[in-house]
């Protein structure tokens, strides 16, 4: 790792402890850009602010500007939830609180825990309830997946699901199925607003966080989610239940190396971790997830990404591997029944209906034509490098 890159991992972990942070020494452009690249920087800015450090007052200024401009925003934001989550509950819909807007209240300044959008549960007979009430209350419809709705009104992006888990991580269990028992553990908050219990909780985030670096990647932000959960939960969990349900769902191993890390680079107590961990390793490990920002798609070719998440024999030398590829990019266009049934109901139990689903799919994407292309070309000419590169990753975290 560069100076830059490990001055940003010790910042954060000096902000998860609210410890002074050494002085910056290195390329301020250079720690800037790659903190842009994980959505951090307004932490770095609190950081710099409020803590001592050999900087000159103009950039104090604009790290002060930085940070309060993403303090206000965030507050601003919460805010807001908090009128829909009034709403809901003078609606009477059942709503289950998880991810980001939980976590937020695990880190030093709540605020500074960006996201994007705010997720949350609903039970799926309220669907239509919830719908109405968004649209009554000015909110445009963005996506339909069927368990993942998402409505938009000025800076308020919320995903509103019927399924916390809509895909299965990897083929090794039925990710599926086990998330749809989530109403079965929540516990009552407030009327009709719900959380998960921490254990389960965190064995969200851990499978989010897989299913994430088994889609596009993962950035460090996330790892940061993990740490600062650990830290708020330090000797409350029930760690044999942990342990069993990341057995169940075959995320054990992954956990335990996901552990480490948080451990190695936070210093947070951890419930178990892998120890047999090379500093090698680790090096490129936090180098493959630093370079790709929050979602692992920064710099990175999206036609690797595809690649990886097929899992497929993609020698470029052979024949048999460039056939491969236009399978794969064949698979793309003209998925099979059981990968898209999640999405298009209609599907399930009725596979012989794939062309329609293959219509469907096609008109509310046409706008997306052109990235498809551009997919479809990468796909065939990415490096063969790369592609053992992060098969070697994955290795390494039995995913």
């Amino acid at each position: 790792m560069t100076y830059e890159e490990q001055y940003l991992l010790t910042t954060l972990k000096c902000f998860i402890y609210t410890q002074s942070p050494t002085p910056f020494k290195g390329d301020m452009e250079e720690l800037i850009r790659i903190t842009n690249k994980h959505f951090l920087m307004g932490i770095l800015g609190y950081m710099m602010t409020n803590y001592p450090n050999d900087i000159s007052a103009e950039q104090k200024a604009g790290f002060r500007k930085n940070s309060l401009k993403y303090i206000g925003y965030f507050a601003n934001a919460e805010e807001k939830m908090k009128v829909l989550i009034s709403q809901m509950n003078e609606a009477g819909i059942d709503h289950l609180l998880f991810k980001g807007f939980v976590v937020k209240d695990y880190y030093p300044v709540p605020e500074l825990r960006t996201f994007g959008d705010i997720d949350f549960l609903i039970r799926k007979e309220d669907r239509k309830k919830s719908d109405e009430l968004m649209i009554a209350n000015g909110f445009q419809r963005k996506d339909d997946w069927e368990p993942v709705y998402s409505y938009k009104k000025e800076i308020e992006y919320y995903e509103i699901h019927t399924d916390v888990m809509e895909i299965d991580v990897s083929p090794k269990a039925d990710y599926v199925s086990y998330f749809a028992k989530t109403w079965k553990r929540a516990v009552n908050k407030n009327e009709h607003t719900y959380v998960l219990p921490p254990e389960d909780h965190l064995i969200y985030l851990l499978t989010h966080l897989a299913k994430h670096i088994n889609g596009s990647g993962a950035g460090i932000r996330m790892y940061l989610d993990i740490a600062a959960f650990l830290k708020h939960f330090e000797g409350q969990l029930d760690i044999q239940y942990l342990k069993q349900e990341l057995e169940t769902i075959s995320l054990y191993n992954f956990t335990t190396f996901v552990f480490a890390v948080v451990q190695k680079y936070f210093e947070v107590n951890v419930p178990f971790v892998k120890n047999d961990i090379s500093e090698e390793t680790f090096e490129k490990y936090m180098e493959y997830t630093l370079e790709g920002g929050v979602f692992g798609k920064v710099e990175r070719d999206s036609g690797l990404i595809t690649l990886k998440q097929e899992g497929r024999d993609t020698r470029v030398a052979s024949r048999k591997g460039e056939r491969s590829r236009l399978r794969i990019v064949i698979g793309r266009l003209f998925p099979p029944a059981a990968t898209i049934e999640s999405r298009y109901t209609y599907l399930q139990g009725r596979h012989w209906l794939i062309p329609i689903a293959w219509v469907h799919r096609l008109f509310i994407t046409r706008d997306k034509i052109g990235e498809h292309a551009k997919e479809a070309r990468s796909i065939m000419n990415v490096d063969q490098a790369e592609v053992d590169r992060l098969k070697e990753i994955y290795e390494i975290l039995d995913l």
